[in-house]
């Protein structure tokens, strides 16, 4: 029996309905419904009734509940204690670009001393991509932006940085008006800086739209347009760049992680070296 199936129903009983556990369970409605739907079929017994809007447990599921609750508090409490005292194995962690390149090297370093025996697997991806990575259980942690949603109560959102947003322009610009490199507006990052330059410039004229921070960074340096970005500390190894931050205008980057592994040894080691 998976004891994710467990967690669902109890949400969904606790919650009323599978939209509300969907979310604090941070999947979809309809993959909460396959869970209890598996669960039901492995147990041979009904467990949810749909009364109006609100889902019920039905009798059994009621009578089964409290030891339900007691196999995942005993699970909780062996991944506890578990994750809490070894430093060994491995960690997938996934990074956005720009944090990739501000602090990998110094994930590794601190890792190479504290944690020595724990192998670490980075992966690259988008803040959008990462997160459904977490969710599909595919990396144990990730290095993004700030969800542009409340976090499910599954998952724990760690601070690691607050970065202004701001223009980026060639530091040879004198008075030539250019046009602007738009960092991608589907990106949670990028919708940002885009709504910043928007307050600024009503209609700005868009040379291209791309998700490629670095890339972005470079064109401008080369004098080939201008472009509203966050500040990262790799900017500082392109020369040839002058950043005027926004007034107010940031974006936040931190470390996502289930709820269950908060408290762990190795996240410690990892914000530690953050």
């Amino acid at each position: 029996m998976d004891t994710r199936f467990l967690s669902s129903l109890i949400a969904t009983v606790e919650e009323g309905s599978l939209a509300a556990a969907a979310r604090r369970e941070g999947i979809t409605a309809s993959a909460i419904a396959q869970r209890i739907a598996a669960l039901e079929a492995d147990v041979g017994v009904s467990l949810l009734r749909r009364a109006g809007r609100v889902m019920q447990p039905t009798a059994d599921c009621r009578r089964l509940l409290p030891r339900m609750h007691d196999l995942l508090r005993a699970e909780v409490e062996l991944r506890s204690e578990l994750r809490g005292t070894a430093l060994t194995g491995r960690l997938r962690l996934g990074a956005v670009s720009t944090a990739m390149g501000d602090y990998a090297g110094a994930i590794l370093r601190h890792l190479r001393e504290a944690a020595p025996e724990v192998a670490l697997q980075l992966v690259p991806g988008t803040s959008e991509g990462l997160y459904a990575a977490m969710e599909q259980g595919q990396i144990d942690a990730a290095l993004l932006i700030e969800p542009p949603f409340p976090v499910p109560k599954a998952y724990v959102f760690w601070d690691v940085a607050c970065q202004p947003i701001g223009l980026l322009q060639p530091d040879s610009l004198g008075g030539t008006a250019l046009p602007y490199l738009v960092y991608g507006r589907d990106a949670w990052g990028g919708a940002q800086c885009w709504q910043a330059l928007t307050r600024r410039v009503g209609e700005p004229e868009i040379l291209a739209e791309l998700d490629a921070l670095e890339l972005i960074a470079q064109m401008v340096a080369e004098g080939t347009a201008q472009a509203v970005v966050p500040w990262w500390d790799g900017l500082q190894r392109i020369n040839g760049l002058r950043f005027t931050p926004f007034a107010g205008e940031v974006r936040r980057v931190g470390v996502i992680l289930h709820q269950r592994d908060a408290e762990s040894a190795l996240m410690h080691v990892l914000m530690a070296a953050l």
